[in-house]
């Protein structure tokens, strides 16, 4: 019986490897590039300020920790969130209102659509 129980545990514990293996390797496959470019969500949403003539205003905002946001080439919006629950601000710091390509993956709950950023680059 012990030596039944021992196989079944060993058993176990590989199936369960697998299942994270696997796990893992989807959360790598939901991974994407988005292009365009990093905004300031306030001033975005209440006048749709963006671009190279609000540049400064959306860095000065995003680094007083106002929420940044991704609006992609295809005119979709997402909420900037890190990978960790910490800012993206040093992540975004200066890239506001410039042409740049994102890394990470999209997430959504509820209507809100987020991008989850692993990398940024001009």
């Amino acid at each position: 019986y012990r030596e039944c129980m021992k196989k079944s545990a060993v058993a176990f514990l590989l199936l369960f490897a697998l299942a994270l293996a696997a796990d893992d390797k989807k959360a790598e496959d939901k991974s994407v590039t988005l292009s365009g470019e990093v905004v300031d969500m306030h001033c975005y949403i209440t006048r749709n300020a963006k671009g190279a003539e609000h540049t400064g205003c959306s860095n000065a905002c995003i680094s007083r920790d106002v929420p940044a946001g991704f609006l992609a080439d295809d005119g979709t919006l997402y909420l900037l969130v890190n990978e960790k629950p910490v800012s993206v601000k040093e992540k975004v710091a200066g890239k506001a209102g410039k042409k740049v390509k994102a890394h990470g993956t999209i997430v959504e709950r509820d209507g809100v659509k987020a991008f989850q950023l692993a990398s940024i680059e001009e």
